[in-house]
């Protein structure tokens, strides 16, 4: 069985229409500036954001699974702010707490204390304007809510141990 295969490209249409290559390197370096001189306030998104999170957390209505889902959702919003807002420890806390949504089967009141803690740290980097990344005040703040998330695991880790 020697059969020769032939290969076919198809024709890339949608490449045609569009055209080829990027944004031009001014135009990136334009639009780079502008995100990181942005003189818009970060706070009122900030404080709705928060508004949003105290509701979904008092509406005894939903389910675990909703709660859960609500949170990320309004959480990814904040992480995206804050790159857009030029607030990269709000993109890193957020990442934080998005990543260790996931793993939470039930919103007791430990995660209410670490959803608090993340609302806090959060409130803290906006007003004071923790705009670097490696502030020793933005490093302390996250090093906290990293200690509770750890505390979380463990405590629930030899709960779930005693389950099986």
């Amino acid at each position: 069985m020697n059969k020769k295969v032939e290969e076919i490209t198809p024709p890339n249409k949608l490449k045609g229409k569009v055209g080829d290559g990027g944004l031009a390197k001014n135009v990136i370096e334009s639009a780079d500036k502008a995100m990181q001189s942005n003189d818009q306030s970060f706070l009122p998104i900030m404080n709705k954001s928060m508004r949003n999170i105290a509701g979904i957390l008092k509406d005894k209505k939903r389910s675990q699974k909703e709660v859960i889902k609500d949170l990320s959702y309004c959480i990814t919003q904040l992480k995206s702010q804050g790159s857009m807002f030029n607030y990269p420890l709000v993109t890193e806390v957020s990442t934080l707490i998005l990543n260790f949504l996931p793993q939470v089967k039930k919103v007791d009141s430990d995660i209410l204390e670490i959803i608090s803690a993340y609302q806090i740290t959060i409130r803290a980097i906006a007003t004071k304007k923790l705009r670097g990344k490696k502030t020793a005040e933005g490093g302390t703040l996250i090093i906290a809510l990293e200690q509770a998330c750890d505390r979380y695991h463990r405590r629930n880790a030899s709960l779930n141990l005693n389950d099986e």
